[in-house]
């Protein structure tokens, strides 16, 4: 009912055509009564259309209730098409590479989604020897069964490891203007001399004002429904890379372009960030991992 009132304002018998070419059999006298039901739960909104030419006809459209419920249909079914594609990249596309071992630092903006929870497992696994630290926002939830990997609050501008423990620093997405500076700073902060950065950014260039392509519309949905999304010009990040580490590798896929950055250069002392507090691992805003 909701998808057959989406954008539109009909009346019973247009909605039992619309249901009914969507291959629902619907009795008039059960619509009647299903309509009713909604629009006392606001979940679809009705009035009486003015005519002059026969009687009035009343019309439906979709209530505030009925809104909140599609934007909830939308936000699962962008999560299902995410995990769908996670698990597919990891089956066919992703390369097997070799174990990894050391301190690795995942750092996730508040746009957690199914992509990146599989890249984070995907990694747990490879982890021969070491520990996985994921540092994620607050307000992001996720629970993760594995005594390899510790959840601390904390951000990109945030991450309470010591200073130059971690062998890799992986960042799902990066702040943008004056943040993406201190996000590199702070990742090469508990960096190690020897160690390495992989940063995977959400589209590679910003929307364009063409409406048309696919991926700008996903885009734009994502960002009204998940908040902002981080957007970041690949150029400006590969050029701040190259500033910090002599060996910058750019992987430019469909919806997304990924940095791989390792051979720190020396950084003047006067460059340096400042050390954060020295805290090995959980602080206490830890959560149960």
């Amino acid at each position: 009912m909701l998808r057959a009132l989406h954008g539109k304002e009909l009346h019973g018998y247009a909605i039992q055509r619309e249901l009914t070419s969507a291959g629902f059999n619907v009795e008039v006298g059960n619509l009647y009564r299903v309509l009713r039901s909604m629009e006392s739960n606001a979940q679809v909104r009705s009035r009486w259309s003015e005519s002059h030419r026969g009687p009035k006809k009343r019309l439906y459209a979709v209530g505030p209730e009925g809104r909140r419920q599609r934007e909830v249909m939308l936000r699962e079914a962008i999560f299902t098409i995410l995990q769908e594609y996670a698990d597919y990249l990891t089956a066919h596309v992703a390369p097997q590479t070799e174990d990894l071992e050391g301190t690795i630092v995942v750092v996730t903006s508040p746009f957690f989604d199914p992509v990146r929870q599989t890249v984070l497992r995907r990694i747990s696994s490879r982890l021969a020897r070491g520990r996985l630290y994921l540092v994620k926002p607050t307000q992001v939830s996720f629970e993760y069964d594995n005594r390899k990997v510790t959840i601390l609050d904390g951000s990109h501008l945030n991450i309470p490891i010591k200073d130059g423990i971690a062998t890799g620093v992986i960042f799902n997405d990066i702040p943008s203007g004056p943040d993406m500076v201190l996000a590199l700073d702070e990742a090469i902060r508990v960096l190690h001399p020897k160690g390495w950065l992989s940063i995977a950014t959400l589209f590679p260039t910003r929307p364009s004002d063409d409406p048309a392509p696919l991926s700008v519309y996903l885009f734009r949905l994502m960002a009204t429904l998940f908040g902002n999304i981080p957007s970041v010009d690949p150029e400006e990040l590969e050029h701040r890379l190259r500033e910090r580490f002599r060996s910058v590798h750019r992987i430019a896929l469909a919806d997304e372009s990924v940095f791989n950055a390792w051979d720190l250069r020396p950084i003047p002392a006067r460059l340096r960030p400042k050390s954060a507090p020295d805290t090995a691992g959980p602080s206490p805003a830890r959560q149960k991992s």
